[in-house]
């Protein structure tokens, strides 16, 4: 299916391309040859990439009939006098003066000078750099992570360009030049996050990573292998930097890479603060005030990684117990983090402060610290919190093995229903298996109050409304804002469901309504509810006719998916981008999307929408032409052997499997029973997406009836749309197909644009048959259509002649046939001839369409 089986230490090995960098080389190649300027100082950290950019810049500038020579410096070259310019010379050991051979070489040529790593350059050197500045005009590019030589800073005239690390799309351009294959959103994410976008830092997390076998491909995409994290690499260049740190510059350090992160405060009762300003200083360490409590915390994870590793478990020890009672003494009320370091350091902490420090990382949304915390209580209260923190981790089999055990021990009835409730939704989530999951609700209301079944109601409206079933879920979601659950994951489990239900039922324009205005709403424990939501609402957007707005808030939602940390939120959020894009009319963006989606989460069997990414991605490889991947996909989706549920798009496998056949007919008779139960179920949006299949599988008046109904009772202007273009292909109505050809271009729906317009140019006709061709043959060059699999191929628009185009282009200025035939020296009688015959090939019936047509084709007026 993909070429890409391993990834080559190679490729990480070689030279890597200068990539992201083209807007500071021409900066700084402006600035260096302006008038006015004796040089450039290029500033940035070590490892930024400054010897690459110079060495860019000096190709430029060669290029530019400069004469260009760099010196590359080292600490050996500071104590050696003219130790640098001697690189100058042309031959090693040359004992002519450098400066003089280098004016001899370039022949009165502009000189350029690089000096890489100037806070190297020995005094000498820089004099002799100055006398060829000032007396021979030589540009002078100096690179330099601190200041540079004393005697170049008192002269010349100097422009600064500071080299940042790469930002985000930076990082991910360069790793996927690297690697030569896409990556995924969350390893590319964490990357950044671990290298700050240095690329000598991200070189050497590469180089690791590859040799131990962390990165692996998957569906042709680079992903870490499950279980990594990405940010355990050493690196020699960190090792650098703290080699150059003072004992107590080092130690202060420490602190924060044992701690992650500490409170300003905290530290300033272990460590002096000019120390601290200094490590700031030196950009090891960073100040965040974003938060409620100023935080300090290591610059780079790889720089606390390197000083952990470098430290020994009793020094370690007694970092932590200096945390612990340094916490103590100032900020005792900050629970979370006095638990976790006391712990840390293997002091008593009665069980309900660890729970309740428990239960407030799962509010503040911290799922991994929950779990943690959560972890060290052995009751059935450490269980059930333990559980509870595993299902908004999404590892749902480890999460049911301890609420089931919890289950068994608690006897407090608000506690048991709260249990019942979480297994409920974990066994529908994360086991497909809603009959058990209601079996739970259901056992739970039996024995236990009324009063306290209200997360109950929350458990079981999730289980009806994403098992397609809203008929019997709406009355549980109109009771939920009067019963309102108090569990942050609950909580967060209900913000998707009324969007949903609306979505379901076929009212997105209120769904969106309702999502906009309950935007800063959207919080809860549950990284993967927080995706559902946002799915929601572009799903949302597509049904109401709002395509390229929905592909705009898909990019924005799938960044904040990243950002959350859950591959399956960011597989799901990567199905919706599939979604959008197949709408879009454009499969290989599609196919994208798709490939992420299941890169992330095909080692997750109870991923909850895989059948859908199957099957979604088996359809968009039938219409790229990928039948052999299309089997391979469907295959791998009869292997999943879930119960596909008329909610979600997985009941399409059986049905791309026959079209791939060549059976249409049966395909049509899976579409109109899945489309039934969906009505039955309440499901008006996926009974409208089974029977807009159908139609264009095999049109019937019966089909477009149905699809009218539902049209007619819907508030997006999809829907609408799609009726349209079912009545127009069963009545054969080529105007019909015309115009809905234009609305579908028009909103953005380009595939059903193309698709409409080649499906009319088959019928029979004269002008209109001739219109749609021209139209199909359009949007293939324009759109880069893909023909779609139930199509046969496309018919050729009629060609205009040399001599129709001629006289329709004058006929479109104005004139009358009279001027025409006086300007081509032919009769009236032939112009108007020309024109009829050129009618008919653009499918128009008078003059005044001429030039709308004429545009349409891109024939454009001389």
């Amino acid at each position: 299916m993909h070429e890409l089986t391993t990834i080559s230490a190679q490729h990480v090995r070689r030279r890597w391309p200068l990539t992201g960098r083209g807007r500071e080389v021409a900066a700084i190649l402006r600035s260096l040859l302006a008038e006015g300027t004796d040089g450039v100082l290029l500033a940035g950290d070590t490892g930024v990439g400054k010897s690459r950019v110079v060495e860019a810049v000096l190709d430029r500038c060669a290029v530019s009939s400069c004469h260009t020579a760099r010196i590359v410096c080292t600490p050996a070259d500071r104590d050696l006098p003219l130790g640098a310019v001697r690189q100058l010379a042309p031959e090693p050991g040359d004992p002519a003066d450098p400066a003089e051979a280098l004016l001899k070489a370039a022949r009165g040529r502009t000189v350029v000078i690089a000096v890489d790593d100037a806070s190297w350059l020995d005094e000498a050197s820089a004099a002799v750099i100055q006398r060829l500045v000032v007396h021979a005009g030589a540009r002078v590019l100096m690179a330099t992570a601190t200041a540079p030589a004393e005697g170049l800073r008192r002269w010349g005239r100097w422009s600064r360009t500071d080299l940042a690390p790469l930002g985000r799309t930076r990082t991910k351009d360069l790793v996927e030049a690297v690697l030569e294959a896409p990556v995924d959103g969350l390893t590319l994410d964490r990357l950044w996050r671990v290298t700050g976008g240095n690329p000598l830092f991200l070189r050497e997390v590469l180089c690791g990573a590859v040799d131990e076998g962390a990165l692996v491909p998957r569906e042709g995409v680079v992903t870490w292998r499950d279980g990594v994290t990405g940010d355990a690499y050493s690196s020699h260049t960190a090792a650098a930097a703290l080699d150059a740190l003072s004992a107590e510059e080092l130690d202060a350090l420490r602190y924060l890479a044992v701690a992650h992160s500490a409170p300003l405060e905290v530290m300033e009762r272990l460590v002096a603060m000019p120390v601290l300003e200094r490590l700031e200083e030196h950009r090891l360490i960073q100040f965040d005030q974003s938060g409620r409590v100023p935080l300090l915390r290591v610059a780079h994870p790889l720089h606390a990684h390197t000083v952990v590793a470098r430290t020994g478990a009793l020094r370690i020890h007694r970092i932590r117990n200096d945390l612990a009672t340094a916490m103590m003494a100032c900020r005792p009320d900050d629970r979370v983090r006095t638990v976790q370091w006391r712990l840390a350091a293997q002091l008593d902490v009665p069980d309900d402060k660890v729970l309740a420090a428990a239960d407030e990382a799962l509010r503040d949304r911290d799922v991994a610290v929950a779990e943690q915390l959560s972890r060290q209580v052995a009751a059935p209260a450490g269980a059930w919190r333990l559980g509870r923190a595993l299902v908004a981790r999404g590892e749902y089999a480890e999460a049911e093995k301890w609420l089931a055990e919890a289950a068994r021990e608690l006897t407090d009835p608000a506690a048991r229903a709260n249990v019942a409730a979480l297994r409920a939704v974990n066994l529908f989530w994360g086991f497909h298996e809603p009959r058990r999951a209601l079996e739970v609700v259901a056992e739970a209301k039996a024995a236990i109050p009324a009063d306290d079944a209200g997360d109950l109601l929350a458990a079981e409206a999730l289980v009806l409304v994403f098992d397609g079933r809203p008929e019997a879920a709406h009355e549980m979601v109109a009771r939920l804002p009067d019963r309102p659950p108090d569990d942050p994951v609950l909580a967060g489990a209900m913000a998707p469901l009324r969007p949903q239900l609306l979505l379901f039922t076929g009212r997105p324009a209120q769904a969106i309504a309702e999502l906009s205005a309950a935007r800063g709403g959207v919080a809860g424990a549950w990284p993967m509810m927080r995706a559902m939501t946002q799915v929601c609402h572009v799903h949302a957007l597509v049904m109401a006719g709002e395509v390229a707005r929905a592909a705009e808030t898909v990019r924005r939602y799938y960044q904040d998916a990243v950002e959350q940390g859950s591959p399956a939120g960011v597989g799901l959020v990567a199905l919706a981008g599939g979604i959008c894009a197949y709408y879009q009319g454009q499969p290989e963006q599609a196919a994208t999307w798709l490939r992420e989606a299941r890169a992330l989460t095909d080692s997750q069997p109870r991923f909850r929408f895989r059948e859908s990414v199957l099957a979604i991605s088996a359809g968009v490889a039938a219409e790229l032409g990928d039948v052999d991947e299309a089997r391979e996909l469907l295959d791998r989706l009869g292997e999943a052997g879930a119960v596909q549920s008329v909610a979600d798009y997985g009941a399409f496998g059986e049905v791309w499997a026959l079209v791939i056949a060549g059976d249409r007919e049966g395909a049509g008779v899976v579409l109109r029973r899945r489309a039934t139960e969906a009505l039955a179920a309440g499901n008006v949006l996926m009974a409208t997406e089974f029977l807009h299949v159908d139609i264009r599988l095999n049109p019937s008046a019966a089909t477009a009836a149905r699809l009218r109904e539902i049209a007619e009772n819907a508030d997006g202007e999809l829907y609408g749309l799609l009726a349209d273009h079912a009545a127009a292909l069963a009545g054969r109505d080529l105007r019909g197909m015309n115009r809905v050809s234009a609305a579908f271009e028009q909103r953005g729906y380009l595939g059903f644009a193309l698709e409409a317009a080649a499906a009319g140019a088959m019928f029979r006709g004269g002008r209109e048959v001739n219109a749609l061709a021209r139209r199909t043959q359009r949007l293939l060059g324009e759109h880069r259509g893909v023909w779609p699999e139930w199509l046969p191929p496309p018919k050729s628009a009629p060609v205009l002649t040399r001599r129709e185009l001629q006289i329709c282009e004058l006929a479109a200025r104005g004139m009358e046939n009279t001027a025409i035939a006086r300007t081509l020296s032919v009769s009236p009688r032939t112009v108007e001839n020309h024109l009829q015959r050129a009618y008919g090939k653009l499918g128009i019936h008078r003059r005044t369409e001429l030039a709308a047509a004429l545009a349409e084709d891109g024939l454009t007026l001389r």
